[in-house]
């Protein structure tokens, strides 16, 4: 098929001399791995034409399905000629396979072309040594029969290249420029243009920060590392490798906890850490494995956690089936939190609960725990819960003000309720369909991610530490059909939790299906803690506004960019636990506000009539909240972990500052981490 292509090259009776590295890049030409049109972003051009082909043949189906009926003919005869689509996709969705054809064909040529740039490498490595054998080198490059076998190399990197469908930063790219670089080391030159070195950078005054050597060195360490790890496919490291194992800490499931696939972890203290007397409840996203509170030792929310003593309690989604397909946001959003709340109370009947959320997990908590509120106002019950930790986590989703109209957008565009639920309605919304809108907001994260993994795999232990994370970002877990959509329609779409017109069902019936009133967590004097990152896509900082609007706002403390805070944005992006920096200031600021406790709250048994209605919250939110220079913002110091672990002392009925250790910094965080996005 691709035969002709030899003619597009020389052939190796023309070749005079030794081959340089300009020579190799121009013998294995350019293809749309280059992104000769300088794209930015991805597009898989392929794919989106099929989309668009089927969505206008199933609007054809339908209006054909409503001519049927009048004839009295079912209109699922119309769709029948999907069926056999519909039963491949949920084959897919059961395997954990793309469902997407094209997509997985391109992943078995990255696949492929990762393999063969392991073999290349392998061929000119000196097993004994550990390092490029100069012989092999020169061999390929200066003989007539070795560059006539290099040649025959480049020519099947160009035959998978030019299979390759997708455009723009693709993985491909990431891959070619690492064959660049490999150029570069077995001719022993660098490339004539600057910008055709991969992974070499300037300083401030144009100037490589270092020599042609020291560059050509760290480009054969490089290589060495990926072939010792067997690093070159990211997607087979990932999931397969032994560095890629997720969890630092030891956990059972408590019993009685298991709700189809979801589960309560619970996970002891380590022997010779005393108890503080509290529980810590942490509600994990619905669309990602919760391991991202425990991705490995050093990087694990939940190992920082419990050197403070808690009783320590996970969310745990798990990977919902087709049994979950007709469960709701009512579920994942309030039975599962109820359940498993009265568990942990049944368990430690005299301990407050404190709570930490991540992105979505503490979305869907707020509204939960401000109905929970509302109940106890009219049962005279506890709440129990008086403190809670968002980490960059959305509550407003408009086109204005929260910086979510981009993956708006795309909803709008590309969205379609009946063409979902026909596909994934009995087998639930794929992680690689979440995958591609998150892709969609984030233009060139398929490189970006490689070419980073590539850039710092040359340092020592960087491809370990990257494991983990990388185990993560490929485990993606399946989303329940009906919670998915009522996820992009009421709250993504709606805004309904910001506007007050998000329902939940209640025990109490007064309240059930009534929307929630999200100012009860003003009535309750919770305490919130936002931790929000300026440069995060998924979660922007503009959305993160629950410890703006409500809870203990008076007390709210709040920097840009630093600072041990109650409201706290730094220069950080959505999955910063990955860097053990960032992930460190992180359980520092969290420490000091979850030792500066509130007092705990009993509620005064009400009739619902006294309860506020949800138009107040409406008309609450369109009044002008003050600014941070309003509310004379306080820099407050974190305490050290050691002390932070003691039992904190009870409080008066305002929160009082924590004894300020030293003055924070304001200046941009760190950028470390395996996707910079820490």
């Amino acid at each position: 098929m691709f035969a002709h292509l030899n003619t597009l090259m020389p052939q190796p009776a023309t070749l005079t001399g030794p081959l340089s590295a300009d020579a190799l890049e121009a013998l294995l030409l350019t293809s749309s791995a280059d992104n000769p049109s300088h794209i930015r972003g991805t597009r898989h051009w392929l794919s989106e034409f099929n989309g668009l082909m089927l969505k206008q043949t199933l609007q054809l189906s339908k209006l054909q399905g409503d001519l049927l009926q009048q004839f009295g003919l079912p209109q699922s005869l119309s769709t029948a000629w999907a069926q056999p689509l519909v039963q491949a996709t949920e084959n897919a969705v059961a395997k954990g396979d793309n469902p997407d054809l094209v997509v997985r064909m391109q992943q078995r040529l990255d696949a492929d072309y990762a393999a063969h740039l392991k073999n290349l490498v392998a061929r000119f490595v000196n097993d004994e040594q550990s390092a490029f054998d100069p012989d092999s080198c020169q061999w390929a490059t200066e003989t007539l029969a070795g560059q006539n076998w290099l040649l025959s190399q480049l020519h099947q990197f160009r035959l998978l290249e030019w299979q390759y469908h997708s455009q723009g930063q693709t993985h491909l790219t990431a891959m070619k420029n690492l064959l660049r670089s490999l150029f570069q080391v077995i001719t022993g030159q660098t490339f004539t243009l600057d910008e055709d070195q991969p992974y070499r950078k300037k300083n401030a005054e144009g100037q490589w920060r270092e020599s042609d050597d020291d560059y050509l060195q760290a480009c054969a360490d490089r290589l060495l590392a990926l072939l010792q790890h067997d690093a070159f496919d990211l997607r087979h490291f990932a999931l397969k490798s032994p560095y890629a194992k997720l969890g630092a800490c030891d956990w059972q499931i408590v019993p009685g906890s298991e709700l189809y696939s979801v589960k309560l972890r619970h996970y002891p203290r380590p022997e010779g850490v005393k108890a503080n007397g509290k529980t810590l409840y942490m509600a994990s996203p619905m669309i990602n494995r919760c391991e991202l509170f425990d991705l490995a030792p050093g990087k694990s929310v939940i190992e920082g956690m419990l050197q403070l003593g808690y009783d320590l309690y996970l969310v745990d989604y798990g990977n919902p089936g087709p049994d979950q397909c007709q469960l709701g946001l009512d579920f994942y959003g309030k039975t599962v939190h109820d359940t498993y709340l009265d568990l942990i109370l049944e368990r430690h009947p005299d301990q407050n609960i404190e709570v930490m959320a991540y992105c979505m997990g503490g979305t869907l908590f707020m509204p939960y725990l401000a109905r929970r509120v509302e109940e106890a106002r009219i049962t005279g019950g506890d709440v129990r819960i008086r403190q809670v930790v968002l980490m960059t986590t959305p509550v407003l989703f408009d086109d204005e003000n929260s910086g979510h109209k981009p993956m708006r957008d795309v909803i709008r565009n590309d969205y379609d309720a009946e063409v979902m639920q026909l596909f994934f309605g009995h087998s639930n919304i794929s992680p690689f369909a979440i995958e591609a809108g998150m892709h969609a907001i984030q233009p060139g994260v398929e490189q970006t991610v490689l070419e980073g993994f590539y850039g710092r795999a040359n340092f020592p232990g960087a491809i370990e530490d990257a494991g983990p994370f990388l185990n993560w970002l490929h485990s993606g877990t399946r989303f329940p059909a009906r919670a998915h959509r009522e996820w992009i329609e009421k709250i993504f779409m709606g805004n309904q939790i910001w506007n007050g017109e998000y329902c939940l069902p209640s025990t109490v019936p007064e309240l059930d299906g009534k929307p929630v009133n999200m100012d009860a967590l003003n009535d309750a004097d919770i305490a919130l803690f936002d931790y929000a990152g300026l440069r995060d896509p998924i979660a922007p900082v503009g959305s993160c506004k629950t410890s703006e609007r409500w809870g203990r706002r008076a007390d709210n403390q709040k920097m840009v960019c630093g600072g041990l805070n109650r409201t706290i944005e730094k220069n950080i992006g959505h999955i910063f636990v990955v860097s053990h920096a960032l992930l460190g200031e992180f359980l520092e600021a969290v420490t000091d506000f979850l030792a500066d406790e509130p007092p705990a709250y009993q509620a005064k048994k009400a009739p619902a009539a006294q309860t506020e209605k949800p138009e107040t919250a409406t008309a609450d939110a369109e009044k002008p909240q003050p600014s941070a220079a309003e509310q004379a913002p306080e820099t407050a110091q974190a305490k050290p972990a050691a002390q932070a672990a003691k039992p904190a002392a009870k409080t008066s009925t305002r929160r009082t500052p924590a004894r300020k250790k030293a003055t924070a910094r304001r200046s941009p965080a760190k950028k470390t981490g395996p996707q910079n996005n820490g």
